[in-house]
């Protein structure tokens, strides 16, 4: 800590006001950063209780499952048709 001078001029009001605005930036911007902190193994500890922490999904009727399969299993058989007949130009042979 620095002494003050006996025979020194008082500092200016706008430097004055400028080192109290800056250290009050400074102790925000710590607290936010401390506050903010997330580690990427914790979690938010208030989320929600249950199964899903909270959230319940929508039911799904039996016919929008199956078309839905159906779709998926066209989609696959449409790549693996794709790749038994453009296999070779994919690779390079």
């Amino acid at each position: 800590p620095s002494f003050p001078r006996p025979n020194a001029a008082p500092p200016p009001p706008q430097a004055v006001r400028c080192v109290m605005l800056g250290a009050a930036r400074a102790t925000r911007v710590a607290h936010v950063l401390r506050t903010t902190q997330r580690h990427a193994s914790h979690g938010p500890k208030t989320y929600g209780k249950g199964e899903f922490r909270g959230f319940t999904p929508p039911h799904v009727p039996m016919w929008q499952k199956r078309v839905g399969e159906g779709f998926a299993t066209a989609a696959w058989l449409w790549f693996f048709w794709r790749c038994y007949h453009d296999g070779g130009h994919l690779v390079g042979m």
